[in-house]
Formats: structure tokens, C-alpha cells, sequence
């Protein structure tokens, strides 16, 4: 028979109206031993609510809506996979949308989500200068009574919290090892112009160089879309120059850069230093392991469930926008000059 809370009052030997307290996280001053038996009993009773039920009750589908750009991107993988286990133990279901990088098909999720019932939503959306639409779509965004916040993402005129690598933070740390290791002629694979993380790693790329009072060549900038191809045809751009180096803006391009240099006959990093940016998991695995900014994908996904399970709550974000520190991860990707 379908194990009820009754079950597991009775094992743990408490009221059934403490055991309700705790598994619907109401307020409560019941002591964390007593909490830690009744999640236990739980799992060994493999007690499951019956969500239907309990909405009717609490008004809530205990649903959380998450749109991500291109789950291709190992990032994203990582991130909803992060951001999953955080509601499961929030007692959340995750329901996950692919906005194949389109701020409009973003808001027609976002619409979906909204017409299902979700208690919030969690967008990572991909914008760029193409987008005819931006300014209505933001503002539905704004206008929205569900709560939004967003990750690793933010547009303009956006009145939504959210949370994001410090991105500026990130390409300069990339650019200034290269520039620490004797390059000066430093190569630069962007994404998409316009889009919120692309914009501030180039960001850093330029600040870096303009402290070390090195002149910004922007035949050294060329523009990519975070896709494997597209580093690809920016490296074989860039190895038409005389850079020594290259910042490239995500993993999946740096990936790219790395054939295109195989395909010139030249090595890594004899021939030419490549830093990414993102630390997903087969660059470490590369043949000559990669050099790349470190963001921290859980610590990412649990700040952002924690701000939307508080906006659900409470009715309001705490707090506005939240940046995480990236670091640098040195492998076998650079070389002194």
C-alpha cells in the first residue's frame, strides 16, 4: 500500500502534524535531530506526496520552470543537472526547456511554463544585436506575476534578481596570465555580441590589455556563437595574424581553436598559448590538457535555487543580482614566450 505521512509519524514516534511541518518546510521550531529521522524514515518508507493533492491544499504546483539556451553546452547540462538536485531536496519537480539560443523562443516557454502552473522560473537566455523583439520580450518578463530570476544571464532594462559568474572578472584573469607569460599580441574568440557574458568577457580581455598598456588590435577580435564551428573558422581568422595567444570565450570554441591549430600544422603551446573559459569536463581531458577560467556550476545552481525558492516564499527576492568570483585553472594550454 502507498506509504502516507501516518507511516512516517509512526516509525519516527512524532504527530503527524510534525511530520507535515517538516516536509512541506513550514515554519517550525522542531529540532534538527527530529527532522534528520523524519527525511530518513521518508526515504526508507519511499514515501512520495501526492503532488495533486497537495497543491489543491497549498496553491502551489511544486514546479519550477528552467529555460537554458543550448543543453548541448555541457555548461547548461550541469547547471540544470545542479539546479534538479536542488529542487528535489526542496521537494521541487524541474521541468526543462532548450531555447535553441532564441530570446523569443525563451518567452514562449516562459509562456508555457506559466500556463502549466510553475510556482517559478529559472532563465538562462541568449541574446544578441539580431533580436527585433528584445524590448517587448523584457518588458513581459517584468510583467510577469510569477517569480523569474535568472542565471548566468541579464539584459537590459531587466527588473529581475538573478545570478552570474563575474564574467569582466573572468577574461581579465584569462588575459592577464597570458600577458604575465610574455604575450602581447593576444588573440580573442568572442560569442555573439550583445549577449550578457560574451560582452563582459570581452570586456575583461580589453581591460586587461589596456593595464598593461597594450594596444587593442581589434583584428585580433573576432566574433564566434559559443559553437565548436565557429571557433573553429575564428582560430584559422586569427592564425592569419601574428598573435602568439588567444582568449577564447568558452570551452566548446576553445575546442575549435584546438583543431584549427592541429589543421595549420602548428602545436599547442609551442606554436600558439589558447586560454577558455567555463572549466567544463573534458577540458582536462584534451590531449594537452586545457588552461580555462574555472566557474563553479554547483555553487552557481544552488545560489539560484536558493533565490528562487526565497522569491517563492516571500513574494520578493531578497536580494537584486548576485556575481560568483571565477578563477583561473593553469594546465598545459600556455607557455612562456
Amino acid at each position: 500500500m502507498k506509504t502516507t505521512i501516518k507511516d512516517i509519524a509512526k516509525k519516527v514516534g512524532v504527530s503527524v502534524t510534525t511530520v507535515s511541518l517538516v516536509l512541506n518546510d513550514k515554519p517550525n521550531t522542531i529540532s534538527q535531530a527530529t527532522k534528520d529521522k523524519i527525511y530518513q524514515a521518508k526515504k526508507e518508507l519511499n514515501y512520495q506526496p501526492n503532488h495533486m493533492a497537495v497543491s489543491l491544499v497549498t496553491k502551489k504546483s511544486k514546479m519550477i520552470g528552467l529555460v537554458v539556451p543550448d543543453i548541448s553546452n555541457n555548461f547548461f547540462a550541469d547547471l540544470a543537472k545542479n539546479i534538479e538536485n536542488e529542487c528535489d531536496r526542496m521537494g521541487y519537480s524541474l521541468i526543462l526547456a532548450n531555447a535553441n539560443n532564441s530570446l523569443s523562443e525563451t518567452k514562449n516557454y516562459v509562456d508555457q511554463f506559466i500556463s502549466r502552473g510553475v510556482d517559478g522560473l529559472i532563465l538562462a537566455f541568449y541574446t544578441d544585436e539580431k533580436e527585433n523583439n528584445k524590448n517587448d520580450i523584457v518588458e513581459s518578463f517584468n510583467q510577469y506575476d510569477v517569480p523569474i530570476v535568472t542565471v548566468d544571464s541579464w539584459i537590459k532594462g531587466l527588473k529581475r534578481p538573478g545570478v552570474s559568474i563575474h564574467h569582466s572578472r573572468g577574461g581579465y584573469l584569462a588575459t592577464r596570465h597570458l600577458i604575465e607569460q610574455g604575450h602581447q599580441k593576444i588573440g580573442c574568440i568572442t560569442g555573439i555580441q550583445g549577449n550578457y557574458s560574451s560582452d563582459r568577457r570581452l570586456k575583461g580581455y580589453m581591460k586587461a590589455l589596456k593595464d598593461a598598456n597594450i594596444h587593442v588590435n581589434e583584428d585580433y577580435i573576432v566574433e564566434g556563437n559559443y559553437q565548436y564551428d565557429s571557433g573553429y573558422q575564428a582560430a584559422l581568422t586569427l592564425l592569419d595574424t601574428d598573435i602568439t595567444s588567444i582568449f577564447v570565450c568558452n570551452d566548446l570554441m576553445a575546442y575549435g581553436a584546438y583543431s584549427a591549430i592541429k589543421d595549420k600544422g602548428l602545436k599547442i603551446p609551442d606554436d600558439i598559448s589558447i586560454v577558455g573559459f567555463d572549466d567544463v569536463m573534458f577540458s582536462k581531458m584534451l590531449s594537452v590538457p586545457l588552461t580555462t577560467i574555472y566557474q563553479d556550476i554547483k555553487k552557481l545552481g544552488r545560489s539560484v535555487s536558493k533565490l528562487i525558492f526565497e522569491y517563492i516564499e516571500d513574494g520578493e527576492p531578497k536580494k537584486d543580482f548576485i556575481r560568483l568570483e571565477p578563477s583561473l585553472i593553469i594546465r598545459d594550454s600556455t607557455k612562456e614566450l
